[in-house]
């Protein structure tokens, strides 16, 4: 008699890889009513995989439209090592997908956007550092004070033309894009190219002195110290930057 195991791995492949891996001597019932039990509870996973997608992106799913969305989606999820994967992580390489199947950067960039919002949403909790935090710092206890990225903040490198699913960020398309999560309540933040390297700085940064000379050294004109700043204020209020 098969082990649990076995039969376990043998009922798993027939769902997976069709009629031809029908364990025969699995069920009682007869081989066509196993089967097309079987047909069914695929189907049903079929579908529930196609609907964690669609959950994932819901604005990439909008911009594609329905067909389009769900015809790419059933050839993501037909994918050997996707049918293994699950549901919590089912959505992670459809970014890479659709890039590997020559789709535009508008509709990659907007994937990557909608997976870094899901990843920001389920983030460690963290304290962010607020100004009101700095504000009472003499100079020296401010350069000192030891700082790390937000363990919610995810950046976006953006390559083509912005979705219309994210109208609400304007017209232009910024060079990158920061989500963050410093509440409860996961919000979207354009960055220039300066700003996009100064956050990419923030991980291995441990000090706000450290920060700051990044900040100055990146700079493209007059009174960068000035600016620098400027631009650290503005990751700080979006949340980007924690104490240790």
């Amino acid at each position: 008699m098969p082990s649990l195991a076995d039969g376990q791995s043998r009922f798993i492949a027939c769902l997976q890889n069709g009629p031809a891996h029908f364990p025969d001597d699995l069920f009682s019932q007869s081989a066509d009513r196993a089967l097309l039990g079987l047909k069914a509870h695929a189907n049903t996973i079929s579908h529930a995989r196609l609907v964690a997608l669609e959950n994932a992106y819901p604005k990439l799913h909008e911009h594609m439209g329905h067909g389009t969305f769900h015809a790419i989606s059933r050839d993501y999820i037909e994918q050997d090592h996707i049918l293994t994967c699950d549901m919590n992580n089912i959505a992670a390489e459809f970014a890479d997908f659709l890039a590997k199947r020559g789709i535009g950067e508008t509709e990659i960039d907007l994937a990557q956007i909608e997976w870094a919002w899901i990843k920001c949403y389920h983030s460690a909790e963290a304290q962010p550092l607020a100004l009101s935090d700095i504000a009472t710092l003499d100079e020296e206890s401010l350069l000192g004070l030891e700082i790390t990225a937000h363990p919610a903040m995810r950046l976006v490198d953006l390559t083509g033309p912005l979705s219309p699913e994210l109208a609400e960020l304007g017209d232009e398309t910024p060079d990158a894009l920061m989500v963050a999560r410093p509440k409860t309540e996961v919000l979207f933040h354009p960055l220039t190219q300066i700003e996009h390297t100064i956050a990419e700085k923030i991980v291995n940064i441990s000090t706000m002195g450290n920060l700051l000379a990044s900040a100055i050294e990146l700079g493209d004109g007059d009174n960068e110290e000035s600016r620098a700043m400027e631009r650290l204020i503005k990751l700080i209020q979006a949340g980007a930057i924690t104490k240790i």
